[in-house]
């Protein structure tokens, strides 16, 4: 009763959210995502958070009594975003706040923790606005791990131990990482099949691009991770080392044979290389207001890419546009891709970077639809909740967000964001500026969370 009792304050509490049961928008064009199509001038009814019907528009049509109306006229309705490749090091759970601002619905963080488990089950029950949370467990390494917060394994009876321990935990997915031995991620991969888990991570270094492909890992994190199939950079190549494009259709047919998705966070590295080499530009940015003091103080004292060196920078500046050619590769190959951004690692803004990362994807080669899909309907496949989300249509769940124009024309049209509609649960823009107004003021005075 309790739990009901915060629910319903919550709800009912957000100032310029609708309380209504009932809303419709009127006149709107729908970017329906089940193809690519605007279904224009329709009326769309959320009943209890789920649409009901999407008619054509009728002048004075009659609703609901108490149905909040929403004119759409001249607007675009689509699916809420998804973000597939997130984590949470911005401190409190103010920063959930930063995607459903930015109109993404939905988020996998990449890197679990107990608390984490607690915010996804305050989340669906209501008490806690949020996308609608995945996570993977602790990310599983190798001795000496790469990152201290990681967990090590080192052999495959310990490496099975920690999926077990991870499936009980109830997390959502597994996250095997670079430093992992062979017979540390061989273990990983016969639990998670075991458990009927998935694996979402890195290519292990002991095990490289084609072995990762190999052992039906289900998704593999970045596309920087397919970089080591041309140049392995961790066996300390040249730094002037070319790939080889003949190389990404045969990569491709590899991972398409498979079945094997992929997460995209080119706007990660595209981001790490402007840190490199021109740190003071991105720190001006406006963005730059949506991250914690905390955390950009502590990025000051200790920026981890502008002293990497010039070799280091080479590469990158070798790597990042040939990220863009795979990217266009797996496209021609059907590759199922899915858009990530790797947010909060530096300097990748919540919500924001999402929108980055699908214009880059367009820079890529892909059309501002086959972006979209990459953030609506692949992760809902992949999180096997297609049938709930991904698209707007009859029945589906009400995540959605109201356009000011139409992102199959310009993909920069999805930073013009009139609304969101979060589970049934309308956001309008005046709220939306509200709630930035008070992230901005959260983030100046936010001290860093020692248990996150």
């Amino acid at each position: 009763m309790l739990r009901l009792l915060v629910s319903l304050l919550f709800f009912t509490g957000v100032a310029g959210a609708s309380d209504a049961r009932d809303l419709v928008f009127t006149n709107v064009n729908v970017v329906s995502m089940e193809k690519e199509e605007v279904l224009p001038q329709r009326d769309v009814l959320i009943h209890h958070g789920i649409i009901r019907s999407i008619e054509a528009h009728v002048s004075k049509g009659r609703w609901p009594a108490g149905t909040n109306v929403v004119d759409g006229s001249g607007k675009y309705l689509l699916p809420g975003l998804a973000d597939m490749h997130v984590h949470m090091g911005f401190g409190d759970e103010e920063q959930l706040k930063l995607y459903v601002v930015n109109g993404v619905t939905t988020v996998l963080n990449l890197s679990g923790t107990p608390k984490l488990l607690e915010w996804k089950a305050r989340i669906a029950a209501g008490e806690l606005l949020g996308p609608t949370f995945y996570t993977t467990g602790p990310i599983i390494d190798g001795d000496p791990p790469t990152n201290n917060t990681h967990v090590v394994v080192r052999n495959r009876g310990e490496a099975e131990r920690e999926v077990d321990a991870q499936v009980r935990l109830g997390y959502d997915f597994i996250k095997p990482y670079s430093g992992l031995s062979r017979e540390g991620y061989e273990g990983i991969v016969d639990a998670a099949w075991r458990n009927k888990i998935r694996l979402v991570g890195h290519v292990a270094w002991s095990v490289g691009v084609q072995g990762t492909i190999d052992a039906n890992q289900d998704a593999i994190a970045h596309m920087e991770e397919l970089y080591r199939y041309f140049v392995d950079r961790h066996r300390k190549p040249p730094p002037d080392t070319q790939p080889d494009p003949a190389k990404i259709p045969v990569l491709a047919r590899e991972l398409a044979d498979h079945h094997t998705w992929v997460i995209t966070t080119l706007s990660a590295n595209d981001n790490i290389l402007k840190q490199a080499t021109n740190l003071s530009a991105l720190l001006e940015s406006p963005d730059m207001q949506f991250i914690p003091k905390f955390y950009l103080d502590e990025f000051r004292k200790d920026d981890p890419y502008t002293n990497r060196g010039s070799d280091w920078v080479l590469q990158n500046k070798i790597m990042v546009p040939f990220l863009f050619k795979i990217a266009a590769g797996l496209k021609a190959a059907s590759v199922t891709m899915m858009a990530g951004t790797d947010a909060t690692n530096p300097m990748q803004v919540p919500g924001i970077s999402l929108h980055d990362e699908l214009a880059e994807l367009v820079e890529a080669g892909l059309s501002p639809y086959d972006a979209l899909v990459t953030s609506t309907r692949n992760p809902a496949v992949f999180l096997g909740r297609s049938g709930e989300t991904g698209t707007v249509a009859p029945g589906k769940i009400a995540d959605l967000v109201l356009l000011e124009a139409n992102p199959l024309e310009q993909i920069t049209n999805t930073r013009k964001i009139a609304g969101v509609m979060i589970r049934g649960q309308w956001l309008d823009a005046a709220e939306l500026g509200r709630m930035k107004r008070e992230l901005v003021e959260h983030f100046a005075r936010e001290e860093k969370d020692p248990g996150n």
